[in-house]
């Protein structure tokens, strides 16, 4: 007798792996944003932040759109 494992079960849990990969990833990408809104609120009352703040709302704007198509 073989000791591997159910192919069924491997397979389940692999799904399960990348199903928390997942959120994992949306909920690092949705703290990204938050903190870079933060910043950004910030930069507006700072005029030598503002090439910084352009690139901050560039990189919330992505991070954004890949959440979008995540759904």
């Amino acid at each position: 007798m073989g000791m591997g494992c159910d192919p069924g079960i491997a397979r389940a849990a692999d799904a399960r792996s990348l199903l928390v990969d997942s959120a994992i990833s949306h909920c690092e990408k949705l703290r990204r944003i938050l903190e870079l809104e933060g910043w950004i609120r910030e930069a507006r009352d700072c005029p030598i932040l503002a090439g910084a703040s352009e690139r901050w709302l560039a990189e919330r704007d992505e991070l954004i759109a890949e959440l979008e198509l995540s759904h």
